[in-house]
C-alpha cells in the first residue's frame, strides 16, 4: 500500500539512495563497455558481432532477472535482495576485471547483470510504496535521473579509462563503489511489503527466457545472414511461439511470475510501449554513436565517449524537473513536446549522416536526450499510477524488464545494421562500411520515433474513471 505520511524518514532516503547507487553502477559499467569494443576485438581476437554480446548478454540477463522481480519481492525481504544484488555485482565485476578471453568476460557480465536486475526494480518499488503519491513524480525523477545519467556518462568514463590506462579499471573502480552503496542500502532499508511463501513458476520463466533470447538472436542473425535466412526465420518463429506460450501459461496459472492482465489497462499499455521505444533508441544510440565516431570519424575512445557527456548533463537537470512538472500539470504536454524533439533529433541524424562531426553529434544527441528526459520517468510514474497497489510489483517488473530488454534489442539491432552496411559494400573500407550501416540505423530510429510521436498524442493526463473504479474493486 502506498504511504500517505507527509514526512519521508532519513532511513528511507538512505535506502533509496544506496539502492539507486548500486543500480547506477550496474548501468554505468554496461554503457562504459560500448567504447571498448574496438580494443576488445583486438585483445580477444574476435569480431564486432561477437564482442557486442558483452552488452547484449548483460542486458538480456538483466531483463530475465527483472521478469521475476514481482515474485522475488513477494518472496524475499528487501534487505536480502539488496545483499544478493551487491554480492552478484562484486563477484561478476572481479571476474570481468581478470578476464583473459570473451567467455570469461561474458560470464562475469551475466553475474553482474543479476545484481542490477535485482537492484533496479527495488529502487522504484521503495519509492512507490514508501513515498507519498504527491511526491512520487519528483522522487522517481530524481532516482531516474541518477540511473539515466549512467548510459551517457558510461561512454565518457569508459573512453577516458581506455585512452589512458586499461579497460579493466572500469570494473576495478566501480566494484567498491557498488559494495559501499549496497551496505548503505542494506543497513537502512525497512521492509515495505509483506513477504510470503509462493511457488516459483519455472515453466513460465523458461518460456519468457527462451523468447527473449530467440528474439535477440534473430536480431543478430539479421545482420550476418539477412532477413531471408533460415536461421533468422527460425529464431523469430521460436520467439513468437515462446511468447505465446508464456502468455497462455500465465493466464492459466494460479501463481504467474508476471500478471499479464495488467496490459489490459490501455493507459498502462500505452505508457509502457512508448517507454520501451524511447529506451530502445537511447541505448541503441549509445552503442552506435561512439562506434561511428571511432570507426568513421577517426576519433579516439575518450572523444567518442565524451561527445555524449553534454547530453547527459542536460538530461540530469531536466529529469527531476520533468517529474515535478508531471506532479503539477500532468503528463500530456511533456510527452508530446518530448516526442517532437525525438523526431527532430533522429531526422537530423538521418539527413546529415554523411556530414556528421563530433560537434554535430553532441548537439543532436543533446536534443534527443532533452526529449527523452521529458518522457522517460514520467511515463514510468504515469503507467504505475494506472494500476492498483496489489498490481504494483508486476507493473514495476514489466517496466524494468522492458527497459533493459529494449537496450539489449537496441544494441543487437544497431550491431546488425552496422553489419548490414558491410554486406552492402563488401569491398569498401571500414569507414565507408560503418557509414552505410550507421545510415540504416539513423533511418530506422527515425521511423521508430515517428511511431512514438503518434502514440504520444493518445496519452492523457487524467486517469479514466473506469480505471479508478477497477482499482477500488481490486483493493476490496
Amino acid at each position: 500500500m502506498q504511504t500517505e505520511q507527509s514526512q519521508v524518514t532519513p532511513r528511507t532516503l538512505l535506502a533509496i539512495f544506496g539502492t539507486t547507487g548500486l543500480a547506477f553502477c550496474g548501468v554505468l559499467v554496461e554503457t562504459s563497455m560500448n567504447v571498448t569494443f574496438p580494443t576488445l576485438i583486438q585483445q580477444f581476437h574476435t569480431s564486432m558481432n561477437a564482442v557486442q554480446w558483452v552488452t547484449t548478454a548483460y542486458l538480456l540477463a538483466v531483463a530475465a532477472t527483472m521478469v521475476i522481480a514481482g515474485y522475488v519481492q513477494s518472496r524475499f525481504t528487501a534487505r536480502s535482495i539488496i545483499v544478493t544484488a551487491g554480492a552478484a555485482f562484486a563477484i561478476g565485476g572481479v571476474l570481468c576485471a581478470v578476464a583473459t578471453n570473451l567467455p570469461v568476460m561474458l560470464l562475469g557480465r551475466i553475474i553482474q547483470a543479476v545484481g542490477t536486475g535485482c537492484a533496479m526494480p527495488l529502487v522504484f518499488a521503495l519509492i512507490m510504496l514508501q513515498i507519498p503519491q504527491r511526491k512520487q513524480g519528483m522522487f522517481n525523477g530524481l532516482a531516474g535521473m541518477v540511473i539515466a545519467l549512467a548510459p551517457s556518462l558510461g561512454p565518457t568514463y569508459g573512453g577516458s579509462i581506455v585512452q589512458f590506462t586499461t579497460w579493466r579499471l572500469i570494473f576495478i573502480i566501480t566494484v567498491p563503489v557498488g559494495v559501499i552503496a549496497c551496505l548503505i542500502a542494506a543497513k537502512n532499508v525497512t521492509q515495505p511489503y509483506p513477504v510470503q511463501k509462493s511457488k516459483f513458476a519455472l515453466d513460465q520463466f523458461a518460456l519468457i527466457l527462451v523468447a527473449l533470447i530467440a528474439l535477440t538472436l534473430a536480431a543478430n542473425t539479421l545482420g550476418t545472414a539477412g532477413p531471408a535466412s533460415v536461421s533468422f526465420i527460425a529464431a523469430l518463429i521460436v520467439a513468437v511461439l515462446a511468447f505465446a506460450g508464456f502468455i497462455i501459461r500465465s493466464l492459466k496459472s494460479e501463481h504467474p511470475i508476471l500478471q499479464v492482465t495488467i496490459f489490459k489497462n490501455h493507459f498502462f499499455a500505452l505508457a509502457i510501449t512508448i517507454y520501451f521505444l524511447i529506451q530502445f533508441g537511447r541505448i541503441g544510440f549509445t552503442f552506435l554513436l561512439p562506434n561511428f565516431a571511432q570507426l568513421t570519424l577517426g576519433a579516439n575512445s575518450m572523444v567518442a565517449g565524451a561527445m555524449l557527456l553534454v547530453g547527459s548533463i542536460v538530461s540530469a537537470i531536466i529529469s527531476p524537473l520533468a517529474g515535478r512538472l508531471m506532479d503539477s500539470i500532468g503528463i500530456k504536454h511533456l510527452v508530446r513536446t518530448g516526442s517532437v524533439l525525438l523526431v527532430i533529433a533522429t531526422l537530423c541524424f538521418s539527413l546529415l549522416a554523411s556530414r556528421l562531426t563530433v560537434g554535430l553529434i553532441t548537439g543532436i544527441f543533446t536534443v534527443y536526450l532533452v526529449g527523452f528526459s521529458l518522457m522517460f520517468n514520467t511515463l514510468l510514474t504515469f503507467g504505475l499510477q494506472q494500476l492498483a497497489p496489489m498490481q504494483m510489483g508486476d507493473g514495476n517488473a514489466a517496466y524494468n524488464t522492458l527497459q533493459q530488454y529494449s537496450g539489449s534489442l537496441g544494441t543487437a539491432i544497431m550491431a546488425a545494421l552496422l553489419a548490414t552496411g558491410a554486406r552492402f559494400a563488401p569491398h569498401a573500407n571500414t569507414v565507408h562500411q560503418t557509414l552505410q550501416g550507421a545510415k540504416l540505423g539513423f533511418y530506422f530510429m527515425t521511423a521508430i520515433m515517428v511511431i512514438v510521436l503518434v502514440l504520444s498524442w493518445i496519452v492523457t493526463s487524467k486517469k479514466p474513471a473506469a480505471t479508478e473504479e477497477e482499482d477500488i474493486n481490486l483493493m476490496n
